[in-house]
């Protein structure tokens, strides 16, 4: 029985196939076998399944330990330009060299506001701004909210309280806080 060897054998996605450990060299064995050439139909098909064999078991003996590395320092970049704003360059794709590289420890610096961690440092810095008063790298409102309800308290006590000075600035504090 002859066969026949896929032309586009390489064009076809990839599966990570777990092979326990004392098994490789019996798969590696196995696949020996395909390297025979009185087991294809033709010399092309002899030609693409031995280009197979060999690239698998290349694969076998690297345990595909690159190709998951190189996709975990994909996901580890996506996440960190996401949170923090980190942008990568791709230098060369053979082999994938990215700059800047990736560090053995996590940085928790904002690169760009527009990250995630980014936003929520804005958001902060807007809140405690506006409720305390508190100037921060980019908000610098003034009044703050505890600044005008110090003032109401204040003026509660004394006995020219305007009311309509009152009402204005709890008007203030409403379009703050909403």
């Amino acid at each position: 029985m002859e066969l026949e060897f896929p032309s586009d054998w390489s064009e076809q996605p990839c599966f990570v196939v777990a092979i326990p450990r004392p098994l490789v060299p019996f798969v590696g064995g196995l696949l020996k076998l395909l390297e025979q050439r009185g087991l294809w139909a033709s010399i092309e098909d002899f030609e693409r399944a031995y280009t197979a064999t060999v690239k698998l078991e290349r694969c076998l003996m690297a345990t595909c330990l690159q190709d998951l590395l190189d996709k975990q320092d994909a996901l580890y970049r996506l996440v960190n330009t996401g949170l923090f704003g980190v942008t990568y360059t791709l230098e060369s794709s053979d082999p994938i060299t990215v700059t800047p590289a990736i560090e053995p420890f996590v940085d928790l610096t904002n690169y760009d506001q527009d990250s995630i961690m980014g936003r929520i440092d804005r958001l902060v810095q807007l809140v405690d701004n506006s409720i305390n008063g508190t100037e921060t790298p980019l908000y610098s409102y003034d009044p703050s909210v505890k600044a005008l309800l110090q003032g109401i308290i204040d003026a509660l006590g004394s006995e020219d309280t305007d009311l309509a000075d009152i009402l204005s600035q709890l008007e203030i504090i409403a379009a703050l806080v909403a």
